[in-house]
């Protein structure tokens, strides 16, 4: 995900190179690169002072770096720059006094669009949202969840290529949370390069391609998603078995080191019929197959499962370490 050459030979929607920001004597941003390619949801993460408000509002032009530059489908950030990037703020406002058709036909000739392209898009992205029955009754009215479909459409209204979300999911219920999820998937789809800031990891894991961690102002943790799971996993499997304890432990050998085991409430089931479930972790130089073949000896094996880590254990352990680092 760094800027670099090759990057922009193959076309990057939104590129950010070497951003330093300063407030006195705090570093907001220390040298900060990064790139969204289009088709591609970024998962923007760090803890709170991190830094992504402040990366996200120079992006926006709300704040001036004091080093660095920000690229715009290859070109030098300008404000006509800005009419290709969608933004939905985590401070949310709309105008409560206008009619919410009026609110987002606002928004939409502020993109460029014209009023018949504004009128055609938006009617569509009310229904889709079911929106529909609101368009002639004021914001003011509206419910905090109808407030933010009605915000987010206004943010992508005019097919943006470069998304911006910050936490876009606060305050949704759970069906109008993945029917706002669905249409950030169909935005990427169709080419649109997504940043989204948000805490909820859970989310970051199921819609991220990539994931960018910011701690302190600079970057911890960068690169695809599945690749950064995988690169934090040191050989842990579940293995539902049933059997004798004694026998799997026995049939583990040295290959493997025993953790806990989960083992049935009810002590009336026959110990050698009921499944257990039990945390093994792969010794240096020791393959699955082969101890899984020493186990199998000895109990029947109903499942094996790889535990990689969540992005919560890797957001976790990467903080930690940079804040011991950068203690010492």
């Amino acid at each position: 995900m760094e800027a670099n050459s090759n990057q922009n030979a193959g076309g990057l929607a939104l590129e950010v190179d070497g951003l330093v920001k300063s407030y006195g004597d705090y570093r907001a941003l220390d040298g900060v690169s990064m790139a969204v390619r289009p088709g591609r949801i970024v998962g923007l993460l760090g803890p709170n002072g991190a830094g992504k408000s402040t990366l996200i509002r120079i992006v926006m032009g709300i704040l001036g770096a004091d080093a660095g530059q920000v690229l715009v489908n290859g070109a030098p950030w300008t404000r006509d720059a800005l009419r290709n990037v969608g933004y939905l703020p985590e401070e949310r406002g709309l105008y409560k006094d206008m009619k919410v058709g009026e609110q987002a036909m606002y928004f939409a000739k502020l993109h460029g669009m014209s009023k018949q392209e504004a009128v055609l898009a938006l009617r569509g992205w009310f229904e889709r949202l079911e929106v529909d029955g609101w368009w002639d009754k004021k914001v003011e009215d509206l419910s905090k969840g109808m407030a933010q479909k009605v915000q987010f459409i206004c943010a992508v209204v005019h097919q943006p290529k470069v998304l911006i979300l910050d936490e876009p999911l606060s305050g949704f219920d759970p069906v109008n949370a993945r029917r706002i999820v669905e249409e950030i998937r169909r935005l990427a789809a169709s080419g649109t390069a997504v940043l989204l800031s948000t805490h909820d990891m859970s989310r970051v894991e199921a819609l991220c391609d990539e994931v960018l961690l910011l701690n302190k102002g600079k970057i911890v943790m960068a690169g695809e998603s599945e690749a950064l799971r995988e690169s934090g996993w040191h050989g842990e499997y579940a293995v539902t078995y049933c059997g004798s304890d004694v026998a799997f432990a026995r049939g583990l050998g040295a290959s493997s080191i025993l953790g806990d085991v989960d083992r049935p409430d009810d002590p009336s089931e026959a110990p050698t019929r009921a499944e257990r479930t039990a945390l093994i972790t792969l010794r240096s130089g020791f393959k699955l197959s082969d101890t899984l073949a020493g186990v199998a000896d000895a109990v029947d094996i109903v499942e094996v499962r790889k535990l990689r880590p969540t992005m919560q254990e890797l957001f976790i352990q990467a903080v930690s370490t940079e804040n011991t680092e950068s203690n010492a």
